[in-house]
């Protein structure tokens, strides 16, 4: 004879909204009620504690389940404070098993795929990341997003990663973990052009980072606004790779046409294309800011120490507090958004290109200060609003200008 399998009867789920994760059920071999609740993987193998409630009646066992429930939250609350949240263990390992599951006797490759997407690029974004803060979770997101257009993915490949963390965060809101979902972007937006900040509003928020300094004395809001003005002043990238410079990789190069300006110049080891890159930043940055104020930040720092936030070790977790800060105040200020879209602090990059571009730099000459190609350059940082198309029109139709300026002057 066959044993029959253990299966839960869908019509028999009643869910306790004011106890999250609760349910109570029966399966298709027994005639009592079970009971349910996700306590994480840290503390239970499965990461749910399950109970039988002897019982074959729906208000009895929802009653049952509660007093269960209660007690043991009670008796092990000091037991799961103490557990950190990860991401790795209570939502994407169990997505990841639930679908090789599901596929499971099927021609299918589709899990094995997930999995590659998920160990070889998504996994290292939500190392030490509280997924249950939705802010951070929707920063990791919008880094990932841009990342993966600097990794010159197409549109749909980044909307298929996308699609795969989504899919992890609701299973992780069926299954109890997560109360909230992110806000996930759509294939429109995904699409769309990030817009750029305009100096102005950066200028604001280095203003109110200088303001939130005075009030509180922490003088990680001025670094914050050093790394700012840091990347809005050459082709750098931003994220990790500008907290990763050290002290010995900047040095001073100097113009004889120009000999009391000297040109800061930094060297990037490791970068996303190739294994060394150097760049030179704006010479008002040098001149006002570099010297005067990031130097002498922190002046009793060795060569070998990191250039920014020297006393900080764990680089990533600086870099989504920054992020974080960053969203925050430009939210603040209204900034945040514009033309339907977000602006994170990747943003400051498509700033630095199109300020150049608009400035006559040529595009060969932008692109490999940032790093990058020409065409990425044109596809994903030079937005087309209307400031940049005239500018564009002015270079297309120069004899036309210059004809109306004659008349003018007559």
């Amino acid at each position: 004879m066959n044993k029959i399998k253990k299966k839960i009867l869908r019509e028999t789920i009643k869910e306790l909204p004011q106890n999250p994760s609760l349910k109570v059920y029966k399966f298709n071999n027994s005639s009592s009620y079970y009971c349910s609740f996700y306590v994480g993987t840290k503390v239970m193998k499965s990461g749910n504690v399950e109970k039988s409630l002897r019982t074959k009646n729906v208000n009895d066992a929802i009653k049952k389940a509660k007093h269960i429930y209660n007690s043991w939250w009670r008796e092990n609350n000091e037991k799961t404070i103490k557990t950190e949240k990860n991401f790795d263990k209570d939502i994407a390992q169990e997505f990841l098993r639930h679908r090789f599951n599901k596929y499971k006797g099927r021609n299918s490759t589709q899990p094995e795929r997930e999995q590659l997407k998920y160990d070889n690029y998504l996994k290292k974004y939500f190392e030490d990341v509280d997924y249950t803060n939705i802010e951070n979770v929707n920063n990791v997101i919008n880094d990932i997003i841009e990342n993966l257009k600097f990794d010159k993915k197409t549109d749909n490949t980044i909307s298929k990663y996308i699609s795969l963390i989504s899919q992890m965060f609701k299973r992780g809101l069926n299954n109890g973990v997560i109360t909230k979902l992110p806000d996930f972007p759509t294939f429109k937006i995904i699409n769309q052009e990030r817009p750029s900040y305009f100096n102005s509003e950066l200028n604001m928020i280095s203003k109110q980072l200088d303001e939130e300094y005075n009030s509180s004395k922490d003088k990680f809001y001025l670094e914050t606004k050093d790394y700012i003005n840091l990347i809005r002043s050459g082709g750098f990238r931003p994220g990790i790779e500008p907290l990763k410079i050290k002290r010995f990789q900047y040095r001073f190069i100097n113009d004889k046409d120009n000999p009391t300006e000297p040109i800061l110049l930094f060297t990037l080891f490791g970068t996303k294309t190739k294994p060394k890159h150097q760049l030179t930043c704006h010479p008002y940055f040098t001149k006002h800011i570099f010297i005067p104020e990031i130097l002498k930040r922190n002046e009793n720092t060795k060569s070998n120490d990191y250039l920014l936030f020297p006393t900080y070790k764990d680089r990533q977790s600086l870099y989504r507090k920054i992020s974080s800060v960053f969203t925050r105040i430009s939210k603040k200020l209204e900034l945040y958004y514009r033309n339907g879209s977000t602006r994170p602090i990747y943003a400051i990059r498509h700033t630095f290109a199109k300020n150049r571009y608009n400035q006559n730099a040529s595009l060969e000459v932008v692109a490999r200060q940032m790093n990058t190609s020409t065409k990425m350059l044109h596809r994903n940082y030079l937005d087309n609003d209307d400031k940049m198309l005239l500018e564009e029109h002015k270079r297309l139709f120069p004899d036309w200008n210059n004809k109306e300026k004659d008349k003018s002057s007559k």
